[in-house]
């Protein structure tokens, strides 16, 4: 599996009965034999160096990968009475009657850091973050209130998109290490507006999942004040509002535009239906997970996978994850146009001087692909962002190798993030939502190595996605989150006045 070492791995039947294999592959450690508990630096970085650890090195997933019982697998009940294998069911027997399911050992409860106030805000990670969702906020609210007051939004819907911005960020500061409170990342007196104007929010922050990230929500909004196929205009605003959220570096380890919460690739793709209407479709927009943190990270795109994408896009994404194999086809002329977001301390260079090493924004018009124009949001010293349109990664590549990328990938790095994290993702799981017809013509080619293995057999995509549940679950209790049945916050619930200032 990937990330686990087999020699970092205990054994099952050594840790809960006896092992019989003459050269086991698995440790065997006797220090951690009694303890029900996860060693907590294993499972976060897929290792630990402490032979005398007293915490189990085991996991759901990796006892499924390697120690599940084969007759269970194959047959879906085991008749072996003292198999030593694990077995996730019961197993029924005559004369013994009923023999439940093998413990899982389970993250210990994570206690977390009682750090006094100033002491905590002088982390430069956490006052990053702090004032990263303080100005997130701060610059989101008037601009969703303003076009509810110039009707480009109803207020149902103005409402809807900040209360689920808003409970995402606190959200993020709830799975944050340490974990930051509503009270120290708001101002005193914004804190007391909202939580009275929105108190399901605050009441359901760490009881409640979001759909997606907080960036996201944003960019949803501005399609829709813009409107879809008006791509220049959309991706403007958004570089517009993005370059009001710019906060300085406090540290080296701070996201490059000192926002945690802004994305740094936009993407947007559409479908040219040549056999059938002869017609292009709408422009969808999606951007990356925008995430502080490895498990964050993953917390955030394992929601976006079983809650949230096209379940093509989160099967590909699963695929991709897991096996490094190409799994969705796309029928011919699908575009995807990917930008990334750059800052500079000067304006963005005027069209005539875009570097020769630098691509410029491919516009799409009605009538298909037309000639480059550079997009700029200005040319004053003041205004620092810029788009650069962005090859696909090998991640893209891996979950969509046939898709039409603008600029053609003839060259990518080797990324360092999981599949899932692109902006594609988002992109193009809106466009099978909005149109079902191509999502009928998807093709999946899966080896079929990866449905039937020695080791495993793999049920898609059901079976990947109960891998991404049990992740999910796994990361939210190590971070000390309130986890019991999966609930997801539902913006559109209690009635709330919060954007009323800015409406009169």
């Amino acid at each position: 599996m990937q990330g686990y070492k087999l020699e970092n791995i205990d054994c099952f039947c050594f840790q809960y009965t006896r092992c019989d294999t003459g050269q086991c592959k698995f440790q065997h450690r006797q220090s951690c034999k009694e303890s029900s508990e996860i060693c907590l630096d294993w499972f976060r970085h897929r290792r630990c160096r402490n032979q005398m650890c007293s915490r189990k090195h085991l996991n759901h997933e990796v006892m499924l990968a390697y120690f599940l019982c084969r007759a269970e697998k194959t047959e879906n009940h085991c008749k072996q009475l003292n198999c030593l294998m694990y077995h996730e069911k019961a197993r029924q027997f005559i004369e013994y009657g009923t023999i439940p399911p093998n413990s899982v050992p389970m993250v210990p409860a994570v206690r977390r850091r009682k750090m006094v106030d100033c002491v905590k805000r002088e982390v430069p990670q956490v006052q990053n973050f702090i004032k990263s969702g303080n100005h997130f906020l701060k610059m989101v609210r008037p601009f969703i209130a303003k076009s509810v007051r110039e009707r480009k939004l109803s207020q149902d819907k103005g409402k809807a998109y900040f209360k689920e911005i808003l409970h995402t960020v606190l959200f993020y500061g709830s799975i944050n290490w340490p974990s930051i409170e509503p009270e120290e990342m708001l101002e005193q007196r914004e804190f007391q507006l909202l939580s009275s104007k929105y108190p399901d929010v605050f009441q359901q922050y760490n009881t409640h999942l979001p759909t997606r990230p907080p960036y996201t929500v944003l960019l949803d909004v501005v399609v829709e004040i813009m409107g879809r196929n008006e791509e220049e205009k959309v991706l403007k605003c958004l570089l517009s509002l993005t370059e009001q959220m710019v906060l300085p570096l406090t540290d080296d380890k701070s996201s490059k535009v000192g926002n945690v919460f802004v994305s740094t690739v936009i993407n947007y793709c559409y479908f040219w239906d040549s056999d059938i209407k002869n017609e292009k479709t709408d422009n969808y927009f999606g951007a990356s997970v925008s995430c502080k943190g490895r498990q964050q990270r993953q917390i955030m795109i394992d929601i976006l996978c079983c809650q949230t994408w096209h379940k093509h896009i989160s099967l590909a994404v699963c695929i991709g994850n897991m096996y490094k194999n190409q799994a969705v086809w796309f029928p011919p002329e699908v575009h995807s146009l990917a930008f990334n977001i750059i800052f500079n301390e000067e304006s963005p260079p005027a069209p005539s001087a875009t570097p020769d090493n630098q691509h410029v924004l491919t516009v799409v018009g009605s009538a298909g692909v037309q000639e480059p124009n550079s997009l700029e949001i200005s040319r004053t010293p003041r205004q620092r962002a810029s788009l650069i349109p962005r090859v696909p990664c090998e991640r893209c590549l891996d979950m969509f190798p046939n898709i039409n990328y603008h600029p053609n990938p003839e060259y990518h790095g080797h990324p360092y993030w999981e599949h899932g994290n692109c902006a594609e993702c988002e992109s193009l799981s809106q466009l099978l939502y909005a149109n079902q017809l191509l999502a009928m013509r998807l093709q999946f080619y899966v080896q079929r190595t990866i449905l039937s293995s020695p080791t495993e057999q793999i049920h898609l995509p059901h079976g990947l996605i109960g891998r991404k549940l049990r992740r999910l679950e796994d990361n939210l209790r190590s971070l000390g989150f309130n986890v019991g049945l999966f609930s997801f916050y539902d913006p559109s619930g209690i009635e709330s006045t919060a954007l009323e200032r800015f409406q009169h």
